[in-house]
């Protein structure tokens, strides 16, 4: 016992003092190797590897789309010259020039003018098509109107434009076939059809729809009919209510005056007076805009 007490003692004098500490440190008998970093929850396990960035719909470092270049306009030179020459100078420079409002303007009118009526109605429709604020000129609103009094092959072309392809301009020039004395029977009776598709209706204003609903009056307005004339009419209804006042020779003898719709006077008067104090206001420059 004493010789095998006395062989461990002098192996642990012979053993390696840094062995011993690090045998110490580790029970197992094994060197402790660092503890590796947690990863940060959510990541794929490498702690300081970076997360991907998010792609992007649009890559900043691609080019923008080119901007639509201006179409090419003709100068002023070039326009007086062409309707100085006429219609096929005219025709060769709104081909050169077709994104050209004012040359196609000129075109349209020149054609009007030598009864060219089918290529005008063409001209003024691609015209709409590329400047619809085209439709607002006097000039092309009465081309339309004079080719809606010729003859019955384009006139409904004509009314065909006015009906889609001027908005709310469209339904007001319809409504001029139909009202005016220059016009025939055939055309006016057209152009009332149209005034009646829903899709008409849908870009007419709230004026021009209650003067065509008083026109087409058979018997005396209601009430709802008038409140809405008071509300939205202008001097195209105030002609219908005022023909509803004007009394009419009536009795066995029509020796009486009588008003047609007597029971609702009170609301037609009414009405006229609205429009009429609109009319006016309408008329009257606002204050401070007079020239000094």
């Amino acid at each position: 016992m004493l010789a095998a007490t006395g062989l461990v003692c002098a192996a642990v004098a012979l053993r390696n003092p840094s062995a011993v500490a690090v045998l110490e440190q580790d029970p197992s008998g094994s060197a402790r190797r660092p503890a590796p970093t947690a990863a940060p929850s959510g990541s794929s396990g490498r702690a300081d590897a970076p997360s991907p960035e998010p792609a992007s719909a649009l890559d900043p470092t691609e080019p923008d789309a080119p901007a639509k270049a201006e179409p090419a306009r003709a100068q002023a030179s070039e326009l007086e010259k062409a309707q100085a020459e006429g219609i096929a100078a005219l025709g060769a420079l709104a081909q050169r020039y077709p994104e050209d409002p004012p040359v196609l303007r000129a075109l349209a009118l020149a054609q009007g003018r030598e009864k060219a009526y089918a290529a005008a109605v063409a001209t003024t429709k691609r015209l709409f098509e590329i400047a619809p604020e085209e439709t607002g000129n006097d000039e092309v609103k009465q081309l339309l109107l004079r080719i809606a009094n010729g003859p019955p092959e384009v006139a409904l072309t004509a009314l065909d434009l006015m009906a889609k392809q001027m908005g709310s301009r469209g339904p007001d020039l319809l409504y001029e076939v139909v009202t005016a004395p220059r016009f025939g029977d055939w055309i006016r009776d057209n152009a009332s059809k149209q005034l009646l598709d829903p899709g008409v209706r849908q870009m007419a204003s709230p004026a021009l729809l209650i003067a065509d609903d008083l026109r087409r009056l058979t018997g005396c307005p209601t009430k709802a009919l008038l409140a809405r004339a008071r509300e939205e009419g202008d001097v195209r209804a105030l002609h219908y209510i005022k023909s509803l006042l004007t009394p009419q020779r009536c009795g066995v003898l029509r020796m009486r005056n009588c008003l047609k719709c007597g029971a609702v006077a009170k609301d037609l008067r009414a009405t006229a007076s609205v429009i009429e104090k609109r009319k006016k206001a309408a008329a009257t420059p606002p204050a401070g805009s007079a020239a000094p």
